[in-house]
C-alpha cells in the first residue's frame, strides 16, 4: 500500500519547493510506506540530533540536508553537541583538530538550516513546550519519552536524517505513537517503594526499560507528589535501559488519570514488581568498575533544571574539588545563565567544579585520554558510559554521595 499524497505534498516530492524539499519527502514516503502509513499529519514541535562527531558517516548525512539548501520549517531546536567554547579546554586533556574540525562542521550545518541551537537534551525547559496530542518529530531518547508521556505529545522514536527531513517538510508519516491506539499501555509496573532521591527515581526507570524494552508500561505506585523533574529522570533511563517511547504513571501523567484509562482496552500478563531490594540491586548492576578510584564525576544527564543546580550549590558550599578529579556538571546555556543570576553557579565553581554547556560526555574524545571510572549521579549515565563511543566505567551514587567522594572541606 502507497501513502496517498495531497496534491502540496505531490509538488513537494516532484521538486517543486527545492530539491532539499524533494530529497526529503523522498525519505519519508519510504518511511511510511515502510511502516503502512496511509498519510502524513502536519508536525507542530521539532527537535534535531547534532549528531556523533566521532562518526564520518553522520557530519556528512547532516551536510548533505544543508548542501541542498534545507531550511527548517518550524522552530526547531537543537540536541546537545561538543560546543565551540569547550574545544581543548584542558592542556593536559588535548583533543585532535580532526575532531573539532567534524564538530564545527556539524554546527555550521544545522545552524544553517536555521535550528534554534538550544543544544540541550532538555528542549522542554528551553521553550519547546509541545501541547497535549501535538505531532512532533524529536530525536534524543529522553526527550521524545518526556515528549509522550509527561506532555501527552506524540512522537516516535526517529534517528538521524528523519529528523532533518520531517523539519524541513513539517511533515511526518501518520504510524506508532500518533495513533491513539498504539498509546494504551500494554505493561504493568507496581512500585512498591517511596524513592528517596533523583537516583532512585533514575533506577526505577532502568528497571522499567530492562524487563520491558520498548513496551508502553503502566506505572503504579509513584508518590503523588512526584515531579515533573523527577518522571524526566525515570523516563531518560527507561528510554536508554530499553527503548521505551512512552510510559503512564497513574495519577501523574495526562493520560493515565486512572489504570483504566492508560490501558484502555488492553489486557497484559507483563508485570514486575520494584522495590527496596531491586533498587539496590540495580545500583550495583549500574557500577560496573572494578575498582573505587576514579578519574571524573559526571552529573547532569538529563540536563538539570535550577531547582538541581541549587541543589547542587547547597551541597558544594565550602568544599573543594579533590585534586586530581574532574567534576563536570552538563548543563544548558540558559539554565545556567539563570544560575549565574542568582550566585549557584559562584557557588559551584569555587569549589572547583565546571559547568559544561550545550553538551554532553559522549561527544568528547574520551578514549584518548585514558580515563577508566567515572562516578555519575544518573542511571541513564550509568548505563551508556561504557559503551561506543565512550568506554567508561562507572561507579553509580547518588548526588550528595557524588559530591561527598569528590571532595574535601
Amino acid at each position: 500500500m502507497s501513502m496517498k499524497l495531497t496534491d502540496e505534498e505531490k509538488r513537494m516530492l516532484n521538486g517543486d519547493c527545492g530539491e532539499a524539499v524533494r530529497y526529503s519527502m523522498e525519505i519519508l514516503v519510504k518511511l511510511g510506506n515502510m511502516y503502512g502509513a496511509e498519510r502524513f499529519v502536519e508536525i507542530e514541535s521539532a527537535h534535531v540530533a547534532m549528531s556523533y562527531p566521532h562518526f564520518q558517516g553522520s557530519i556528512e548525512l547532516v551536510e548533505s540536508f544543508a548542501d541542498k539548501g534545507g531550511k527548517f520549517k518550524l522552530p526547531t531546536t537543537s540536541n546537545t553537541t561538543h560546543w565551540t567554547s569547550n574545544f581543548n579546554r584542558w592542556p593536559d586533556l588535548p583533543e585532535s583538530a580532526e575532531h573539532i574540525e567534524r564538530c564545527r562542521r556539524m554546527i555550521a550545518a544545522v545552524k544553517k538550516m536555521g535550528a534554534i541551537l538550544t543544544c540541550s537534551c532538555t528542549p522542554y525547559y528551553q521553550g519547546n513546550l509541545p501541547r497535549i496530542g501535538a505531532y512532533c518529530s524529536w530525536t534524543e531518547s529522553s526527550a521524545i519519552t518526556f515528549a509522550n508521556s509527561v506532555c501527552g505529545a506524540k512522537a516516535n522514536r526517529i534517528t538521524d536524517g528523519l529528523d532533518k527531513a520531517a523539519a524541513i517538510t513539517g511533515k511526518m508519516p501518520y504510524f506508532g505513537l500518533y495513533l491513539d491506539e498504539n498509546r494504551k499501555g500494554n505493561a504493568l509496573v507496581k512500585v512498591e517503594y517511596s524513592p528517596r532521591n533523583l537516583t532512585e527515581y533514575g533506577l526505577i526507570g532502568y528497571l522499567v526499560g530492562k524487563y520491558f524494552g520498548d513496551k508502553t508500561p503502566v506505572i503504579e505506585g509513584l508518590p503523588p507528589n512526584t515531579t515533573v523533574n523527577q518522571l524526566k529522570v525515570l523516563g531518560a533511563a527507561a528510554a536508554g535501559s530499553g527503548a521505551v517511547p512512552l510510559f503512564h504513571a497513574v495519577g501523574l501523567t495526562p493520560e493515565a488519570r486512572t489504570r483504566e484509562q492508560a490501558f484502555g482496552r488492553n489486557k497484559t500478563d507483563l508485570e514486575i514488581k520494584i522495590g527496596p531490594k531491586d533498587i539496590a540491586a540495580a545500583a550495583v548492576d549500574l557500577s560496573t568498575a572494578k575498582s573505587e578510584h576514579f578519574d571524573a564525576v559526571f552529573l547532569g544527564c538529563p540536563h538539570p533544571d535550577i531547582a538541581e543546580v541549587k541543589y547542587l550549590a547547597e551541597l558544594l558550599y565550602g568544599k573543594r574539588i579533590k585534586k586530581g578529579i574532574k567534576f563536570w556538571i552538563f548543563i544548558s546555556t540558559d539554565v545556567l545563565l539563570l544560575a549565574r543570576n542568582l550566585g549557584f553557579a559562584q557557588i559551584i565553581e569555587e569549589s572547583g567544579a565546571e559547568f559544561l554547556e550545550r553538551t554532553c560526555a559522549i561527544f568528547f574524545d574520551l578514549k584518548k585520554w585514558g580515563w577508566k571510572n567515572v562516578v555519575t549521579d544518573s542511571p541513564k549515565f550509568a548505563n551508556l558510559l561504557p559503551s561506543d563511543p565512550t568506554w567508561l566505567d562507572t561507579i553509580l551514587l547518588d548526588t550528595e554521595s557524588c559530591i561527598k567522594v569528590a571532595t574535601v572541606q
